[in-house]
């Protein structure tokens, strides 16, 4: 049940019993995949195929995709994860050269999956083969450290592979429109196995958000749950990736309808700005880190709720710019009062720039996110 061993194997073993002696041994790995893999040939034989062969048929081979693309959907048809209706856009779509080009994108984040591993592995090794005269537990310490180092790093040899492919196919077809989100995102680990499905959101909007709930949810489907396999968290995941990016699409279009009442207000952001700088040149002595990141997420979240009839990017590009002014004049108020250095002041206005800017604009989007359901047929908005 765990999957230590095929259903095939099951039986055997239930008839001939002596051959537990063989699995014995590795009845201490905690995870059954490890177990399987060690003791059950034709297992490890498919998941080579599945890991390395076939992603590289699938890049060479445009039917193959095809078919790949279509059998996922039946799966998510089968899986009651994708509807009727959206599963037969999907399927309009499939001959799509752009559709094409996503899935020959999405093979090769496939085939980058264990670069990372690979790496610090081989680091790791020649760390050790190169430090022979370091005493054997320094040396165990350190390649545990290179392991750690790169598993905790947001970015990774893999995730670099993949930024650089996505950078090459923008910079080969002249085309960032179509790539903009996937530039940035291919470059983080994790996220960025996401990075095509969220970048096919303008385009196929239907088939983006099926597959970024497909990949989440076949990533968590083994986590156990209550003992079992995990159909609680992934049906949890599912909602945040599927769900969840529609009930926000219709919570906006009712927000813009509701705005469009409204005229577009700019007036407010160095008002804003002034006031922030002002609070946070008076609480530096205390909490300062608190107090500059509760005040750049508050001038984006109010920045965005008084921008009246202006559009999503508009919001978030007054936010950035409301974060932006709110460091210059901090760093201009906390400069006059302590007398520092030219350089000191450069330094300091640079890194408050880039980080009220970007808290700023992570408070316009939070708030856009989590602004309460609007009445389309209710009176006057507020915002």
């Amino acid at each position: 049940r765990s999957g230590r061993i095929s259903a095939e194997k099951g039986e055997l073993l239930a008839n001939q019993r002596w051959r537990i002696i063989y699995h014995l041994p590795v009845l201490i790995l905690i995870f059954p995949f490890l177990h399987r893999f060690l003791t059950d040939w034709q297992f490890v034989k498919e998941k080579l195929y599945f890991l390395i062969i076939n992603p590289v048929k699938l890049y060479f081979n445009a039917n193959l995709r095809k078919q790949w693309l279509l059998d996922m959907v039946e799966e998510g048809k089968a899986k009651h994860i994708l509807t009727e209706e959206d599963a037969n856009v999907i399927v309009s779509q499939v001959d799509e050269p752009f559709i094409q080009k996503y899935l020959v994108s999405l093979v090769v984040h496939l085939m980058t999956l264990f670069v990372s591993e690979i790496t610090w592995l081989i680091v790791g090794l020649l760390y050790w083969f190169m430090h022979p005269d370091m005493p054997e537990g320094e040396r165990t310490k350190m390649v545990v450290a290179i392991g750690l180092a790169f598993n905790l790093l947001p970015i990774s040899p893999g995730s670099i592979v993949r930024g650089i492919y996505t950078v090459s196919l923008a910079i080969r077809e002249r085309n960032f429109k179509d790539y903009n989100i996937a530039l940035f995102m291919s470059f983080f680990k994790i996220i960025g196995y996401l990075a095509f499905p969220i970048q096919m959101t303008y385009r196929y909007p239907v088939l983006a958000r099926f597959m970024a709930a497909h990949w989440a949810t076949e990533a968590v489907h083994s986590v156990p749950v209550f003992g079992e396999r995990g159909a609680l968290l992934e049906h949890g995941v599912f909602s945040i990736f599927y769900n969840w990016p529609l009930t926000l699409r219709r919570r906006m279009r009712v927000r813009e309808a509701s705005r469009a009442k409204l005229r577009p207000r700019y007036w407010h952001v160095p008002v804003i700005s002034f006031i922030g700088a002002g609070i946070l040149a008076f609480v530096i002595c205390c909490y300062f880190d608190l107090a500059a990141a509760m005040l750049c997420l508050g001038a984006g979240a109010f920045t965005t709720i008084y921008c009246g009839k202006a559009s999503l990017m508009k919001r978030i590009c007054l936010a950035g710019i409301a974060g932006f002014l709110m460091a210059l004049l901090y760093t201009l108020l906390s400069t006059t009062a302590n007398g520092e250095a030219m350089k000191q002041v450069v330094i300091s206005a640079l890194w408050h720039c880039f980080g009220f800017t970007v808290g700023a604009v992570i408070g316009a989007i939070l708030t856009e996110l989590l602004l309460p359901e609007v009445d389309n047929a209710g009176g006057n908005e507020t915002i």
